[in-house]
């Protein structure tokens, strides 16, 4: 039997979702990049979109569903795409940049495209503060490529 879900459940599954692969996908940059401070930076990226997860998972259970799991293997995957980044790249700090804009990018759609803020002015004031934090997540890494 299908399981059929709302747009409002679609919404907030995938939204979660990504909030915890960027989350992964910074802190695993971490230990990839050899440069201590931008590690630091990218670290504390990864912290504040940790801050995120407890409540959209709030959110996902509000709407009825179950937070889905993170899958290992894309975590791995994305180690390994970093590590061949910094191998095949003249420019790796930017070229690792590069592609923590590209992920917030799928975050960023995600939160844009959403209704879930016409379900409550608190689901609302939670997207209007994960869609700053990723602004402000942009203009840090932003500014790091120098």
């Amino acid at each position: 039997m299908p399981i059929l879900r709302t747009d409002d459940q679609a919404d907030s599954i995938e939204i979660l979702k990504l909030i915890v692969e960027t989350k992964d996908y910074y802190r695993e940059i971490t230990n990839v990049v050899e440069d201590g401070e931008l590690a630091n930076k990218l670290e504390a990226i990864a912290n504040e979109r940790e801050s995120f997860i407890e409540p959209f998972q709030n959110v996902v259970k509000d709407l009825g569903e179950l937070p889905a799991k993170p899958d290992p293997d894309k975590t791995l995957m994305q180690v390994i795409q970093g590590e061949l980044t910094k191998l095949f790249s003249v420019d790796e700090k930017n070229a690792i940049l590069d592609k923590c804009l590209q992920e917030d990018g799928a975050l960023e759609t995600a939160v844009k495209n959403t209704k879930l803020g016409q379900k409550s002015a608190e689901y609302q004031k939670l997207l209007n503060e994960l869609a700053e934090n990723i602004n402000n997540t942009k203009k840090t890494v932003q500014a790091l490529k120098g």
